[in-house]
């Protein structure tokens, strides 16, 4: 009779099984797609090392020494692998054994409720060793849900890390420019300075013979004033800019005071650059690749979080031994095992569930609005770039006929003055505009380097995107036992190559 009750209920509990597994967590959400411009090709693979293609030892030397030595970017690697050793931390996928090993020694009271008989002993010796077994069944994803959050994680920091190499070589080539501009800005000034000088003798010396007036020779000596006020400001820029480019490549204070920055004498001949957007913009953006795996890492917590709403099944266990001599630990009879699976639903916590999942949706919300941001971000910057070298380019060829003219109306102004055709303040007014054509000229060609470096630097130069691991196709592995970055970087495979974003 008991046999067609059992049969009834095994349906029952079966069926009880398929509803509690439907309910499991789902995959995590998708990043979202985005209206894309049109593009031409793939950016050129000079992109991944642009400063070597400026032609300069001197400053690829020093990007590699920034590369060693920039505290900002040991502290950025010191977050990879911290998050690292989260990642390996975060295994559960694998069951928890622990040995055991104990002995113990307990007197029971001779007036307690059970009394004893005279013949047993009040003490008791007890030995064991064993290994203990925990293990919870992850039926509803919670644990891979929170493998595939650390890490993503993981990669986030990783492309943050990435993030600061290329930025940091941007910053070092930018520096290294700007100090060369300021020495040579420096050297304009002391070589007006000294024509001006001369230009004062002559003026001074055409006095005494009655040719030059006192107007003149003070209008001189104000020119070289003017000029030479200059100086001081000018030889304590390059002392600036020398301590700059120092702290970014990981000088010694004592290094910084000493200020000595080995450098070329003229500026590098800026490579040529893309002119159009590249195809795999978002793939080559380590900014972007970061916050795309802090938004998938947000969706894993999501998860994770709702995977708390179900049951957790666990699994405990042990064997060993255990006797009260210890000559007799380990002979047959000692053994001692045991076996259990328990289940825990939450009933009455609920509502801290709630808030857990909707603590995580939100925050995966703010990741979704803050990479759409950064990819934003990434097209205005490579647009800004590009629009910005165009119009130096131009403005260098401008410069270029503005410069040639002032030298030649200098020229003229010189040669009327020497004759006595000429008025002074007029070969005065050509030589300020000449000096100001030379700084100008400076500028510009600073202004060519610095927008080189930074279309470079906004279409991800400094990264090199075949190698580097991406968020959305993070899978979690077991037993993870390296102690690098280098090597879980490895256990993040790619997406086969297609952005999701596309």
């Amino acid at each position: 009779m008991n046999r067609p009750a059992r049969s009834r209920h095994l349906p029952l509990s079966l069926s009880w099984s398929f509803v509690l597994a439907a309910c499991a967590v789902g995959p995590d959400a998708p990043p979202p797609t985005f209206e894309l411009p049109a593009a031409t090709a793939p950016a050129p693979a000079m992109l991944a090392h642009w400063w070597r293609e400026f032609g300069d030892d001197r400053l690829v030397a020093l990007i590699e020494r920034a590369f060693a030595a920039n505290q900002d970017l040991r502290a950025a690697a010191a977050n990879v692998d911290a998050a690292a050793a989260a990642a390996r931390a975060a295994d559960d996928l694998l069951p928890l054994i622990d040995a055991r090993l104990g002995a113990g020694r307990s007197q029971t009271s001779d007036r307690s409720a059970f009394p004893r008989f005279p013949i047993v002993d009040r003490r008791n010796f007890t030995h064991s060793v064993g290994l203990d077994l925990t293990y919870e069944v992850d039926l509803w994803g919670r644990i891979r849900a929170g493998e595939r959050a650390v890490l993503a994680e993981l990669a986030a920091d990783q492309q943050a890390m990435a993030a600061v190499r290329a930025s940091l070589a941007a910053q070092v080539a930018a520096t290294y420019c700007r100090v060369i501009v300021a020495e040579q800005r420096l050297q304009l000034l002391q070589r007006t300075v000294q024509n001006r000088q001369d230009a004062l003798a002559v003026v001074t010396a055409r006095r005494g013979g009655g040719t030059n007036t006192a107007l003149q020779v003070h209008q001189a000596e104000a020119e070289l004033a003017d000029v030479a006020v200059l100086l001081p400001r000018a030889a304590e820029a390059v002392l600036a800019g020398e301590r700059a480019l120092l702290q970014l490549v990981g000088a010694t204070p004592r290094e910084l005071a000493a200020a000595t920055v080995e450098r070329a004498a003229v500026l590098p001949t800026p490579p040529a650059v893309p002119a159009e957007l590249p195809s795999d913009l978002l793939q080559r953006r380590p900014d972007v690749r970061a916050a795309e795996a802090r938004l998938a890492a947000s969706a894993a917590r999501v998860s994770e979080a709702r995977a708390h709403y179900f049951p957790t099944i666990r699994l405990t266990g042990s064997v060993g031994q255990e006797s009260k001599a210890l000559h007799d630990l380990f002979v047959s009879p000692s053994t001692v095992w045991n076996l259990a699976a328990g289940l825990t639903q939450p009933l009455f916590g609920l509502r801290k569930i709630d808030a857990a999942v909707d603590g995580a949706e939100a925050r995966r919300l703010g990741a979704e609005a803050t990479y759409a941001a950064t990819v934003q971000t990434a097209f205005r910057e490579v647009l800004d770039a590009l629009g910005a070298l165009a119009a130096s380019r131009a403005t260098a060829v401008a410069q270029q006929h503005r410069r040639t003219a002032l030298a030649a109306a200098e020229r003229a102004a010189a040669a009327r003055h020497a004759a006595g055709a000429g008025n002074y303040l007029d070969l005065l007014d050509a030589r300020r505009g000449l000096l100001a054509a030379e700084h100008a000229r400076l500028d510009v060609e600073l202004d060519l380097l610095l927008g080189t470096i930074d279309v470079c630097h906004t279409m991800g130069g400094g990264f090199d995107a075949a190698v580097a691991p991406r968020a959305t196709a993070v899978q979690p592995r077991s037993g993870m036992q390296s102690g690098s970055a280098s090597v879980v970087t490895s256990q993040v495979s790619s997406a086969n190559g297609a952005p999701s974003t596309r």
